[in-house]
C-alpha cells in the first residue's frame, strides 16, 4: 500500500470517528397518560444525559442552538454531566457552559451519576450549578406548577454515592415516589437498569441515562455492552415500560472510558407528554 492511500484511509478514518461521536441527533418521543394533568398536556421536556465534560462546538453553541430550537418548557439532566477522569477543576468548564445559557431560558433540573460521584470537586460543581440558577435533586424533589396543577419531580442520587447499597437506593425510590401523594410523578435517575423498583414504587415516567446507547451498536444485534447490564443489553435507549410506569433512556452526549462511538450518534430527547383520557384507556382494555 503507497503512502497516498494509506493516509486517504487515515483521513476517512478519522472523519467517521469524529461523525460518529459529534453528530447530534434528535430523538422525538411521546408519553400518553391518563393520569397526567389536563393542564399539563403538550408539556415538553429536553432530556440530556452524560455530557462527559465533553463541548459541542465553542461554548457548547451547536448543543444549545438545537435545545433552543425546540424551546421546551422544562430541561432535565440525569447524570454525568463531567468525567471523573479530569481531576482538575477545569473538568467542570463545559457542564458550565452548557448550564449557564439553559438555565437563562427556562427550569433546568439536574441529578448526579456515578461519575459525579467519584469527581473529587462534585460539590464545587453543585454550588456553582446552583449559583447559575439550575435545580440540584439529591434524593429531594419539587413540585412543578402549571395553571394550577401538579407536576412532581423528585430526583435520586445515583447509588455510587452510598457504594452501591441497593436497599437504601430501594428506600430513597419509595420514599421519593410515596410523598407524591397521588400527584403524577416523573423520577429522574441515572441508571435504568433499576426499572423494576421506579415501576414497584409507581413512578409515572422516569428519565435516565448511563448506558449510552450501548456505545458501540451492531446492524441486527443493536447494543454490545452497557455498564451494570453487561452484553446485548434491552436497557439501553429509547422506551421501555413495567406496569404502569414508562422509562426513556437517552443514548447520551460524550464518552467515557472508551472515547468512540459506533453506529450510535449522541443525542438530545425531546419528549411531549400527552393526557390519554381514562375513557380511551378502558376502551383499549376491552379490545
Amino acid at each position: 500500500m503507497n503512502g497516498k492511500i494509506a493516509a486517504a484511509l487515515l483521513l476517512t478514518a478519522a472523519g467517521i470517528s469524529y461523525e460518529e461521536n459529534n453528530r447530534l441527533t434528535l430523538c422525538r418521543l411521546s408519553v400518553e397518560s391518563f393520569r397526567l394533568p389536563k393542564e399539563f398536556n403538550g408539556f415538553s421536556i429536553v432530556h440530556l444525559s452524560d455530557l462527559h465534560s465533553k463541548y459541542f462546538g465553542s461554548g457548547q453553541n451547536r448543543l444549545l442552538r438545537r435545545i433552543n430550537q425546540l424551546a421546551p418548557d422544562l430541561v432535565c439532566i440525569t447524570g454525568d454531566l463531567i468525567d471523573k477522569r479530569r481531576y482538575h477543576r477545569n473538568g467542570i468548564a463545559p457542564a458550565l457552559a452548557l448550564c449557564r445559557e439553559l438555565a437563562q431560558e427556562r427550569p433546568v433540573i439536574l441529578v448526579s451519576g456515578n461519575h459525579e460521584a467519584a469527581f473529587p470537586f462534585y460539590p464545587e460543581l453543585q454550588r456553582a450549578l446552583e449559583d447559575i440558577g439550575v435545580t440540584v435533586l439529591e434524593n429531594q424533589a419539587l413540585r412543578f406548577y402549571r395553571e394550577g396543577a401538579v407536576l412532581y419531580i423528585g430526583g435520586l442520587q445515583d447509588p455510587a454515592f452510598i457504594r452501591e447499597n441497593r436497599t437504601a437506593f430501594r428506600q430513597e425510590v419509595f420514599r421519593l415516589c410515596r410523598e407524591a401523594k397521588g400527584d403524577f410523578t416523573l423520577l429522574l435517575c441515572h441508571r435504568p437498569e433499576l426499572l423494576e423498583e421506579y415501576g414497584a414504587a409507581g413512578a409515572d415516567l422516569v428519565l435516565s441515562g448511563h448506558a449510552h446507547g450501548g456505545q458501540f451498536r451492531l446492524p441486527g444485534a443493536g447494543p454490545v455492552w452497557v455498564p451494570n447490564q453487561g452484553l446485548f443489553p434491552s436497557l439501553a435507549q429509547g422506551v421501555h415500560r413495567f406496569g404502569n410506569t414508562a422509562m426513556v433512556v437517552s443514548r447520551g452526549l460524550g464518552n467515557s472510558l472508551f472515547p468512540q462511538r459506533l453506529l450510535n450518534w449522541p443525542e438530545v430527547v425531546f419528549i411531549t407528554l400527552n393526557r390519554q383520557e381514562p375513557s380511551l384507556v378502558k376502551e383499549t382494555g376491552k379490545k
